[in-house]
Formats: C-alpha cells, sequence, structure tokens
C-alpha cells in the first residue's frame, strides 16, 4: 500500500498556498537510490505486470530489485492518493514547479537522497523542476519525451483534450473517455496506428483505452494535470531556459523520442542545447521508433540500454 506524508503548507507560482499530501511505494532493495515520476495518468504503481514500466523491473534489468531501490510517488494533482482536486471543489492550479515544491517538501521532511532521478512526459516536467529546487539531493538526471517548456502545438492538443472535459452536458466518465480517444491519437502516430490496424476498425481500441482511463481516472485531474503541462516552462521567471539550467548541478540525460508527436525533436534540441550552452554535462541520445510519444512505454530494449547508462553514471 502506498504511504501518505502530508507537508507544511506550499506557496505556489499562483500565489496560493497548499498543504500538499504526497503518496508514495518503495520498491526494491538495490544500493543505487531512484526516483521515478510517473507522466500524466500514471501513478505508484510502475513494477509488476501491468506496472506503466513493469518490464524495467524485470530480474537482470536495470531497475531489478537487488540493483535499485525506487520510490515511486504520485505526483499532486492526481487522484492516486497524493493531493488533487475533488469534483466541483475549488482547487488552485498547479504548475510543474509547484508540484517539484511538493516533492522537495516530502525529499527534505525524510532526509532522502538520490543517485538518480528519472521522469517522462509530465514525470520529466517535474523533474526538471525538482533538480533544480533540490540540486544536492539529485545525483544525476534523466528526462524522457520533455522538453524545456510547452509550445503552442502542445498547448493546442490538450486544448481539444480540456474543452471535451469541460462540456457540461457530458458526466464524468463520458468526458474523461472522449479527452483519452483524443489524447491517444497524440500519443501515437499515424505509421504506428496504420502499421498495427492496417484496414481494420481502429474505434474498438479506441474506445477501450477510453473506458480504461474512465474507470480508474477523476475528469478533476485530468483538467488539473492538463493545466500543469501547458504551464511548463523552466526559464520563466529566471531569465530563460539557458539561464535556468545554469543552476543544473548534475548530469542530465535527455531522450528525445524521433517520431513524437507532442515534445517534437526541435523542443528536445532545445533543452539539449541550452544545457550546453549553460556549461551543463549533458547527453542526448534518441528512441528510434515509429510509435511516437508513447514509445518510452513501449520500446523497452531501447529505454533500458538509456537508463543503464543514467544509473551507471552514478554507480560507476
Amino acid at each position: 500500500m502506498p504511504v501518505a506524508v502530508k507537508s507544511s503548507p506550499v506557496l505556489l507560482e499562483s500565489g496560493q498556498s497548499l498543504s500538499m499530501e504526497i503518496a508514495w511505494r518503495r520498491i526494491g532493495q538495490g544500493p543505487l537510490k531512484v526516483l521515478l515520476l510517473h507522466a500524466l495518468t500514471g501513478g505508484v504503481h510502475p513494477d509488476g505486470p501491468k506496472g506503466w514500466w513493469g518490464p524495467l523491473f524485470a530480474e537482470d534489468a536495470p531497475l531489478a530489485a537487488d540493483r535499485v531501490t525506487v520510490w515511486a510517488p504520485n505526483l499532486p494533482g492526481s487522484c492516486y492518493g497524493s493531493t488533487g482536486p475533488a469534483q466541483d471543489e475549488p482547487f488552485p492550479p498547479l504548475t510543474p514547479r509547484d508540484m517539484a515544491e511538493g516533492l522537495a517538501a516530502w525529499i527534505e521532511a525524510e532526509d532522502l537522497r538520490f543517485d538518480a532521478v528519472a521522469g517522462g512526459s509530465l514525470g520529466g516536467m517535474v523533474a526538471l523542476e525538482l533538480a533544480l529546487r533540490v540540486p544536492e539531493r539529485v545525483g544525476a538526471l534523466g528526462v524522457i519525451g520533455t522538453g524545456g517548456r510547452s509550445d503552442a502545438w502542445l498547448l493546442g492538443h490538450n486544448h481539444v483534450q480540456r474543452r471535451i472535459l469541460q462540456e457540461p452536458a457530458l458526466p464524468d466518465d463520458r468526458a474523461v473517455a472522449l479527452a483519452r480517444h483524443a489524447a491517444m491519437l497524440t500519443f501515437r502516430t499515424a505509421k504506428s496506428l496504420n502499421g498495427r490496424f492496417g484496414g481494420e476498425d481502429i474505434r474498438p481500441w479506441l474506445d477501450h483505452h477510453g473506458a480504461a482511463l474512465a474507470d480508474r481516472f477523476t475528469r478533476a485531474s485530468y483538467l488539473a494535470l492538463l493545466a500543469a503541462w501547458d504551464a511548463h516552462d523552466l526559464g520563466r521567471g529566471r531569465g530563460g531556459l539557458e539561464a535556468a539550467l545554469r543552476n543544473l548541478h548534475c548530469p542530465l540525460h535527455v531522450l528525445g523520442i524521433d517520431s513524437d508527436q507532442l515534445f517534437v525533436p526541435d523542443l528536445i534540441l532545445e533543452l539539449a542545447e541550452a544545457a550546453l550552452a549553460a556549461g551543463a554535462d549533458v547527453r542526448l541520445d534518441w528512441l528510434r521508433t515509429p510509435h511516437g510519444h508513447d514509445a518510452f512505454l513501449m520500446e523497452w530494449a531501447q529505454v533500458a540500454v538509456w537508463l543503464d547508462g543514467l544509473l551507471e553514471e552514478r554507480g560507476a
């Protein structure tokens, strides 16, 4: 069962304050300490047959129980035990920076230090912010499918989902399912889906993923985390991206996805080049795949090689 720890009030970027309860699990008992941050609708169960990174926890895999100890928190704003919105009740807007503040309060309260912090997509955004917030507690940083900011293209995709979720005529389960339909088409590519379905009907597949998310995720958390994704800008209030990255004091491993339709390759290059210009120790690698943004949840062999490189940074 997840453990929940409540922090003292955190000052948010909006000027409001919020006491954040962080739900988390600890997995494994290996010598390397890893903080693993989930994507949009993930949670505290990355391991196991149904875990979102399950194959990477297998014996002889990078996150095998005898090699690493993993801390897997639920991001604030989500609905798997950490502080998040309740339907039809006021809840302050959260940014990835706010989420990092909440996690930092938990990390400092527990006096945790990590050999590596890793996250994909939204988790990568929060990981970048966290490495700037508690630099002395992060040995190496790995981000997947994440740039230094969200752009107009990404915001446009999210806005389609938001408008569906905000439609008052739709019941919660239907709104979440339909928004997920739109999301799935941005998480993959035409080449990926045409290769899988050919001339077959894709609609049952979309219906399945929509219904599955509606069964486990709330409308309010979906809206809150989309808004956080939209607000991602590591350089905001810090003089820009390069200036922000001058305060990064650990090696940065960036894994871009060459077919990503959300964090497109130009945004990944922008992050890596800004880190290089800032004097950071940065390494850029690419997932070569037809599957788009969700490839980091599919291309296990390539992700494992990258993750081994991140962990070897600290295990050497």
